[in-house]
């Protein structure tokens, strides 16, 4: 007796990516902020220092990923030669870890970042959320 397991639909699958891509851009959305002195601003001091603001968290971000990212490999790679040593494999266990902490090295770099946001710099340059 054969089990057929349902097909999926080509709409369900792309719906599903839509919505991660919603979420996905959800968070680079920026919140309205003014002046905490409620100083009149005009909209291209603003925009400029909105803009400001995006770009170096941007930078301290893919800065802190690829930071994450090599550090990883490079301790991923030490542990597994190292466990590798013991069968005789340790160019292999090198590769795997290499790879495997390369991946956790990139997520733990997302998490550097968090000083750098966009909400802290505009706190810095005297701003609060509307």
């Amino acid at each position: 007796m054969q089990h057929h397991m349902p097909a999926r639909s080509r709409s369900g699958r792309g719906t599903a990516a839509l919505v991660a891509l919603a979420l996905l851009l959800s968070g680079c959305t920026s919140d309205d902020y003014m002046r905490r002195d409620n100083e009149p601003l005009s909209a291209e001091t603003y925009e400029a220092d909105l803009d400001a603001c995006q770009s170096s968290a941007l930078s301290a971000r893919a800065a802190g990923t690829g930071e994450g990212f090599l550090l990883g490999a490079f301790i991923g790679a030490a542990h597994g030669a190292a466990a590798g040593a013991h069968s005789g494999g340790a160019d292999i266990g090198a590769a795997v870890g290499a790879g495997i902490g390369a991946v956790i090295g990139f997520a733990q770099g997302l998490a550097w970042t968090d000083g750098a946001s966009v909400h802290a710099c505009m706190m810095r340059k005297g701003y609060r959320r509307a």
